[in-house]
């Protein structure tokens, strides 16, 4: 692939209706009213996804590098497969646009992406994407993975400027959609109604859906966004609430695409015990009733200091049983297990001793059984 000149696009992408300013070269004016309905071509290189799509597809890092002009499509794409390499959700999000971009080369693109032409300072005019991120995103990375000497083009319908809210429209339509990404939606629209739009020279995106959660909304907004949305108020209010959890905690839960019901727990557990809490939920698939319950065994423990255990603690204990465990398999064990109680039953004499012994043994059955049948 040929090089491109790097810039800076963080402050290009103001998708708002009166600021994205449509380019026609002069043999085209002629033609301006047509250009809303014009199916072209466009080369990858010339296409620049929107900074502030709710849609999340690149990580933290490779979007800031991206947007700041530090690389191009191409190597943000081959970054990204290389962070997949070590990220199961990551993994299956590339797998799944890979896929897609094979299908967009072989079969065609069934569905044109939208937007409209801006100028870049330095690079000239560019086609800023209003819907298609992950057409777009798809085709640079089956470019990448086939290493394809001529550049794939994406097919886009010009329109005269691009509306932001036809793309969050777009967005909530998608049934795949996260909890995440729908609570960012759901404050788009809000700062829609409110006429705010994203400040260009923001630092931080998320901060610009967060403005949501500022205050009581004018009347009438929320009978809109029921409308719009399809959802009652409730409902659209605690997706809102998910915006709380910090950057890194927001684009792991839409990248895992963790529902609002678990979400809505780690909301509003303490925030020193959110990081924990969502990591627990996608590492060992905690269900919202599994998360309540660890969320209320660390408040009693805080309420009795003598109760309380260390993260360390559970660890030994799991590697003892492990110990134990792994000594059964050893070749001519004899499982018998009538034998270890009536041993037991030796160094635990007092009955409610090993009643208390029983009930965690059993308890101990009961969440390993719940954990391998999440896994299966």
């Amino acid at each position: 692939m040929p090089k491109r000149t790097h810039k800076d696009l963080s402050q290009l992408t103001q998708t708002i209706e009166t600021q994205a300013t449509p380019l026609l070269e002069p043999a085209q004016e002629q033609v301006a009213t047509h250009r809303a309905t014009r199916v072209v071509y466009i080369p990858l290189g010339q296409v620049l996804p929107d900074r502030f799509q709710s849609r999340v597809i690149l990580p933290p890092e490779i979007k800031g590098a991206f947007f700041a002009g530090e690389m191009d499509c191409y190597q943000a794409a081959q970054s990204l497969m290389v962070a997949a390499d070590g990220d199961a959700g990551l993994r299956r999000e590339v797998d799944e646009l890979l896929l897609l971009g094979q299908s967009i080369l072989s079969e065609g693109q069934v569905e044109p992406a939208t937007g409209s032409w801006v100028q870049v300072q330095g690079l000239g005019p560019r086609f800023l994407l209003e819907a298609g991120e992950r057409r777009f995103w798809s085709l640079v990375l089956s470019a990448v993975q086939l290493q394809l000497q001529e550049e794939p083009k994406l097919q886009v319908v010009e329109q005269k400027e691009t509306s932001r809210l036809r793309q969050v429209a777009e967005n909530i339509q998608r049934e795949d959609i996260s909890a995440v990404d729908l609570a960012k939606a759901i404050a788009s629209l809000i700062l829609i109604f409110q006429e705010k739009y994203p400040d260009p020279n923001a630092v931080n995106e998320m901060d610009y859906y967060r403005q949501a959660l500022d205050g009581r909304l004018p009347h009438g907004i929320w009978p809109e966004l029921e409308r719009i949305v399809g959802f009652a108020r409730p409902h659209l209010v605690r997706h809102l609430q998910i915006l709380n959890l910090s950057d890194e905690l927001l684009y792991l839960a839409s990248l895992y695409r963790v529902e609002e019901r678990r979400l809505r727990v780690i909301v509003a557990a303490p925030k020193q015990q959110q990081r924990e809490l969502l990591l627990a939920a996608l590492e060992e698939q905690l269900s919202s009733e599994d998360l309540e319950r660890a969320v209320e065994e660390k408040k009693m423990r805080g309420k009795n200091a003598r109760s309380h255990t260390a993260p360390g603690v559970y660890r030994q204990m799991a590697s003892r049983v492990k110990s134990w465990l792994k000594f059964t398999q050893q070749p001519g064990f004899d499982r018998n297990y009538d034998r270890v109680a009536t041993e037991l039953s030796v160094l635990l004499k007092d009955p409610q001793e090993l009643e208390r012994a029983a009930k965690h043994l059993e308890t101990l059955a009961a969440s390993l059984r719940k954990i391998r049948d999440r896994r299966r």
